[in-house]
């Protein structure tokens, strides 16, 4: 069996549907079939059961798509460095970074090693959203993140890596009437307006929040900010209460105090990937980044 096959099969298996994936693999839709038909003779079984118009995979084939997928993977990295190594590494690295988050102590070293070793590659640094992080890293237009742990912890096609273990407080103004409590319960907040961010911005953050604040015995007053930086000004200028975590540029304000509280999430600051994303810089940088962080 050829690499071009196993990206046949495993293409064919993603879509459900022989038009379709002959239509992104550039060929024609008997030739895939045909191809496919190779394959099960090969291996002497049959991989898709095909009823008028529908397509599924036997047992047998999703066995060996995680598993071809795993050999493809493995195939184009070792394609891309051995063509890095021959060439000289260059292209280009896109890294997302959660907005509010503070950073500015990660990254030195490995920039500094890239700047030295890698002068060739480009390295763009943005802030963005929790949802545009997610969404852009699913597509490829982002090849790393550093966002928080709960936000992609458990969700398909992604791997990540906690980078620091961070926890939950109640961010309150200086002036806040417990502004000089060590410790506090979500429940003393209960008249208090908490500021979060929006559905729209982050799926997981608000509705942590809501559900610590239902089991806490309460319903608390909301306003949604469209980011986390309005959501940060809005308790500078002490209009509510907001739950954040050390690693928030939030956190060396003057005007507010972070208060110690029991978890709501786990916020460890973490670097994420895509599965499906094959830039080789992407596996130098990240393997660079997280040996120097351990």
């Amino acid at each position: 069996m050829t690499i071009t096959q196993i990206k046949y099969f495993i293409t064919t298996a993603k879509c459900l549907n022989f038009t379709k994936a002959a239509s992104q693999l550039y060929i024609t839709q008997p030739a895939l079939s045909r191809q496919i038909a190779a394959i099960e003779a090969e291996l002497n079984m049959q991989l898709f059961v095909r009823n008028n118009r529908t397509v599924k995979l036997t047992p047998a084939a999703s066995v060996l798509l995680q598993e071809f997928e795993k050999i493809y993977n493995d195939y184009n990295l070792a394609i891309a460095k051995a063509a890095n190594s021959f060439a000289g590494l260059s292209g280009e690295l896109n890294i997302g970074v959660l907005e509010g988050a503070y950073v500015g102590d990660l990254f030195p070293d490995v920039l500094q090693y890239f700047a030295e070793f890698y002068p060739q590659v480009k390295i763009n640094l943005r802030n963005y959203s929790f949802n545009q992080l997610i969404e852009k890293l699913y597509s490829n237009q982002l090849d790393l993140i550093v966002t928080l742990k709960f936000d992609v912890a458990g969700r398909d096609r992604i791997q990540y890596r906690v980078i620091e273990n961070t926890r939950d407080h109640v961010v309150v103004h200086k002036d806040h009437r417990l502004a000089g409590a060590k410790y506090v319960k979500l429940s003393d907040f209960k008249d208090d307006t908490i500021m979060m961010v929006s559905p729209e911005d982050s799926e997981e953050s608000p509705k942590l929040i809501l559900d610590a604040c239902k089991n806490a015995g309460f319903n608390p007053k909301v306003k949604f900010a469209t980011s986390l930086q309005e959501e940060m000004l809005w308790v500078e200028a002490g209009v509510g209460v907001c739950i954040l975590d050390t690693r928030n540029n939030l956190y060396h304000n003057e005007t507010v105090r972070f208060l110690n509280v029991d978890p709501i999430s786990d916020p460890s600051l973490s670097l994420a990937w895509s599965l499906d994303n094959y830039n080789p810089v992407k596996e130098i940088f990240k393997n660079s980044f997280l040996k120097d962080s351990n």
